[in-house]
């Protein structure tokens, strides 16, 4: 997770800036996938290590192509289906979680805060692209 939020949703770019401080701040590692590979060669223990990467479109602008120039259009179109699927379950995990009444407030935001992080995320106007990491790791004998 990261919070590159791209687009014009400067609440929604500020919730996950929180909760990645927040998830620091509690000794987590928001970035993690992109060092699991790294970590696993280092401890010798393994005699293979492969990772995949996939980036992952998270925000409302992939659910809304109609609303997208023709440009746009084009980049929701390469996106994988299952991809895009998985971008849209995150979207909606992330929305219900900063939609809990104390979710947000735990993590330091404030109720215009997270008012203005819910009508956001209503909007066609940000993404982020998250890269979900797969790790195999084979033990060495």
């Amino acid at each position: 997770m990261s919070d590159d939020v791209k687009g014009d949703a400067p609440a929604v770019r500020a919730a996950y800036s929180m909760l990645c401080k927040y998830w620091e701040s509690n000794g987590q590692v928001p970035r993690v996938g992109e060092k699991l590979e790294s970590w696993l060669r280092q401890t010798g223990s393994f005699s293979e290590v492969n990772a995949h990467e996939v980036i992952i479109p998270i925000g409302n602008r992939w659910c809304a192509a109609e609303a997208l120039d023709p440009v746009q259009q084009q980049e929701v179109q390469v996106v994988e289906p299952k991809s895009k699927a998985l971008g849209l379950t995150f979207t909606d995990t992330a929305r219900r979680g900063f939609s809990a009444d104390r979710g947000m407030l735990t993590i330091g935001s404030t109720p215009e805060l997270q008012s203005q992080c819910l009508e956001q995320f209503n909007t066609v106007e940000w993404r982020m692209d998250t890269p979900l990491h797969f790790v195999w790791a084979r033990k060495s004998a």
